[in-house]
């Protein structure tokens, strides 16, 4: 029998800045964790699973949190209008929407960046998603192409003589 077993990948936070293609995992709406235990305005919370090609042997997860205000200017709706559009929410002005369904499952790419790191008190930095675009397709990779054989001239009969 054998007795080999695959350890399943380790999540990891602790990603490289950089571009990166992503999927949405998981969209939530809940309120900020407090200390004095009084709830706040709402949180969007949308998790990436994020393709890091330095990092293949875990699953890279990034996170972004903002409040959850759609009007116009506010930053959830600027961050969202990076993947669904500029004319995506002013197209659906006083409607409802469910944002689950709109970003579940969705490709995208994402910038992540390290806006800060207190060495002190933490071994890695903050990991936070700046922007969030519609996948780009990637320019295919140019074959270098063959060059044209020299064919020698060939001398006719008449040259020849």
């Amino acid at each position: 029998m054998n007795t080999e077993i695959v350890i399943p990948k380790e999540p990891s936070f602790h990603l490289p800045e950089g571009r990166y293609r992503a999927i949405i995992r998981r969209v939530d709406i809940k309120p900020p964790k407090r200390s004095n235990g009084k709830e706040g305005t709402l949180n969007a919370i949308i998790l990436y699973e994020v393709n890091v090609p330095s990092m293949p042997d875990y699953d890279c997860l990034a996170r972004k949190v903002l409040p959850l205000d759609l009007k116009s200017g506010s930053a959830l709706r600027r961050f969202l209008e990076g993947l669904l559009g500029s004319g995506y929410f002013s197209k659906r002005s006083n409607q409802k929407i469910d944002l689950k369904p709109i970003l579940e499952g969705q490709p995208c790419e994402v910038v992540l960046i390290h806006p800060r790191h207190d060495e002190e008190k933490f071994t890695h930095p903050m990991v936070d998603v700046e922007e969030m675009h519609p996948v780009t397709p990637r320019m295919p990779v140019q074959q270098p192409q063959p060059e044209t054989p020299v064919i020698p001239h060939i001398k006719g009969k008449e040259e020849c003589r």
